[in-house]
């Protein structure tokens, strides 16, 4: 009498199971679930869950509301130098804040370029002689 082999057919469907039991044992608790809104809270009863979702919602948009209206005004920005005060498309004001370092360092280089040597200065009493 010939014995049974009892070898599964395909090593793949062992792998499946070994890998089924591992996302199972590795799922979150219920109760993570409920902190991550995924589930909605078994405590609650169904009939006041839609009220519950309804009152958070509401106070969520309440905070909302109110820290919107304490953001600063965009001049304020643009006054606190949080915000240049251009009207360029973001695309092109990297390139518009260069030009303009660009020209200040030309405009400097120039008057530095014009500036009176030390000892006319000295005859104008500008300087000292020190």
């Amino acid at each position: 009498m010939q014995s049974i082999d009892e070898e599964p057919i395909s090593p793949i469907l062992d792998d499946r199971k070994n890998s089924l039991a591992k996302q199972i044992a590795s799922r979150p608790a219920a109760h993570e679930l409920v902190e991550q809104n995924v589930l909605k809270d078994p405590m609650v009863a169904p009939s006041i869950q839609a009220a519950q979702q309804d009152l958070r919602r509401n106070q969520l948009e309440d905070t909302l509301d109110k820290k919107l209206k304490l953001r600063s005004t965009r001049q304020e920005l643009v006054d606190h130098h949080v915000l240049l005060d251009t009207t360029a498309a973001p695309s092109l004001q990297a390139k518009q804040a260069q030009l303009q370092m660009n020209m200040i360092e030309d405009t400097l280089d120039k008057k530095l370029v014009d500036r009176p040597p030390r000892d006319k200065l000295v005859e104008q009493h500008i300087l000292n002689e020190d």
